[in-house]
């Protein structure tokens, strides 16, 4: 399916019927999810550091209604990312950004990690509205009330 991704029908400017937006409108809330799951904890296979992390994101998350079930496995990949770019940065910090192989300066295995593992961490946070910029989007905007043009009393 080509084109544009559809928007929410509160944020939708386009010209759509009444009826067009009601569908959307009643689709919409039958796609709304519950939380159980996530509210019960981190996935048992991820580490005690990750476990945390995931944790953290959920309970914050929380304040403005961001997750729901689906999100688990988005959540339990960017938690376990999260937890290895951590101890991988730890290691770089203790071995240095280089080793040396026969001779010749290589990047650290450690570094390999850190940068494999924040580019999936940018990955998750985008599809899960982690950075504000995601987030922005997902904000509806409240219509503004139009004011009367004082003008327009002049003209009749």
């Amino acid at each position: 399916m080509g084109g544009r991704p559809r928007k929410v029908v509160e944020i939708s400017t386009g010209k759509i019927g009444k009826q067009k937006r009601l569908n959307r409108k009643i689709q919409e809330e039958n796609i709304k999810l519950d939380r159980k799951a996530l509210e019960a904890g981190a996935p048992a296979w991820l580490s005690d550091s990750a476990k945390e992390e995931f944790n953290r994101v959920v309970s914050e998350a929380k304040k403005i209604n961001l997750f729901d079930n689906l999100d688990m496995a988005f959540l339990a990949i960017y938690a376990d990312c999260y937890d290895k770019y951590v101890k991988a940065s730890t290691k770089l910090k203790e071995y240095g950004m280089t080793i040396e192989v026969k001779g010749n300066l290589q990047p650290s295995p450690f570094f390999l990690i850190a940068d494999k593992m924040a580019t999936q961490i940018m990955k998750c946070s985008a599809k899960l509205g982690l950075a504000v910029t995601d987030r922005l989007k997902l904000i509806v905007p409240t219509k503004e009330e139009k004011k009367p043009n004082p003008f327009l009393e002049f003209l009749k």
